[in-house]
């Protein structure tokens, strides 16, 4: 089985980037209790805290958050972020739900709309965030922004909005040309995000793939945000989605992360382990400094005093060491944070792609956006505000 990977946005504004408003210690939620919680998630107008944080498995519907919360709520690029989230398939302890069975065993109107979020209780496990970068980050970095956002006027699309107009452009390219678009969009996220995903994500947001027999693939390009029954659809061969693979390995491996900046990155993260170690072992000789290692004994009042300065000295150096390392980091789009074996990039890019019958992958053309886009990843706190 694969890892599951979600994202999730979040700002200054936010009550919490990865814990709910109701703390991240709880115990497991009824099904009493969750429904209650969603209930009250689910209300643009509430102003609880609630015990949820949500996420989203479309790459679309974090982006296009991102750039809402700047452009329609003003604050600064700098400081909203997407982070991505791997969770392991064997992974029995994180209870994450799907939004949309919650809205319908709450009977809300209209459970297609929560089609795309996911829910998790209490806390997103922060060992499970394997990436994150700013929306300036990527618009420093050449993102194409023109996908998200109205011609001239600067307004946000809507995810609806968004997933058609990009499956207007794919269909202006071959396969292999589409493949490198989707490619140079997922470069721009940086070498530790997860650019597989990210690539086939944003080609799956915007186009349904069904794969009926062995060398058939019916491909169903998002129709129009206003005009459903606009809908393209196209058969074609197998052929296509080698090409299409062939066009991301393309922009991702030989055209990004063979090139000299990914040796930088692989320099960059032997010195951010050194640095880490020397950093350890320095906090180590400052407490054995002031405590005598073996014994019980307390020290002193005034040497609990000195001990704290010195303490606070050396992290105030470490933080100091750790910036300059992710300037650096950052130059070349290797952001901190977690560590991410970049699992899916390698042997990912011979992504299945449902060679088994009746495989079906992509939007899903029952959820509706329109209303919903504006809420996926945010908790319902009244103002805005996220519960996590």
């Amino acid at each position: 089985m694969a890892y599951r990977t979600y994202t999730r946005t979040y700002s200054n504004s936010s009550v919490g980037k990865f814990v709910s408003g109701k703390g991240s210690r709880g115990g497991p939620l009824s099904d009493d209790a969750l429904r209650e919680e969603f209930g009250k998630h689910s209300q643009k107008s509430n102003r609880e805290f609630t015990a949820l944080v949500s996420g989203s498995d479309r790459i679309v519907d974090s982006v296009t958050r991102a750039f809402s919360k700047h452009h329609e709520d003003g604050e600064s690029r700098a400081d909203i972020w997407i982070a991505f989230i791997e969770v392991p398939p064997n992974d029995t302890t994180t209870r994450i739900h799907s939004a949309r069975e919650l809205a319908e065993r709450c009977k809300l109107e209209e459970p297609g709309k929560f089609s795309h979020e996911v829910i998790f209780e209490w806390a997103i496990p922060e060992k499970y965030v394997v990436h994150e970068v700013s929306l300036q980050t990527l618009i420093e970095r050449g993102f194409q922004e023109h996908y998200f956002l109205r011609p001239s006027t600067c307004e946000v699309r809507s995810t609806s909005e968004v997933r058609y107009y990009t499956a207007q452009e794919f269909k202006r390219h071959d396969p292999w040309g589409v493949g490198v678009t989707i490619g140079f969009f997922a470069q721009t996220f940086g070498a530790r995000a997860p650019l597989d995903w990210i690539a086939h994500q944003l080609f799956y947001d915007c186009v349904k793939m069904n794969i009926p027999g062995e060398d058939v693939v019916w491909l169903t390009y998002a129709p129009h945000h206003t005009d459903y029954a606009s809908q393209d659809t196209e058969i074609v061969d197998f052929q296509f989605l080698c090409d299409l693979d062939k066009g991301i390995k393309a922009a991702l491996i030989e055209w990004f992360l063979s090139d000299i900046d990914f040796c930088t990155y692989q320099e960059i993260e032997e010195w951010r382990a050194e640095t880490e170690d020397s950093m350890a072992r320095e906090v180590t000789e400052c407490w054995e400094t002031w405590h005598c290692y073996g014994t019980t004994a307390e020290i002193s009042n005034e040497e609990e005093i000195l001990y704290d300065k010195a303490m606070d000295q050396l992290l105030v150096k470490h933080k100091t060491q750790r910036d300059a390392i992710e300037a650096q980091a950052v130059k070349i789009g290797c952001m901190g944070g977690a560590q991410n074996e970049n699992r899916q990039i390698g042997g990912a890019l011979a992504r299945r792609w449902g060679v088994e019958g009746g495989m079906e992958s992509g939007w899903d053309e029952r959820s509706s956006d329109e209303d919903r886009g504006q809420q996926i990843e945010e908790g319902r706190t009244g103002r805005g505000l996220r519960d996590g």
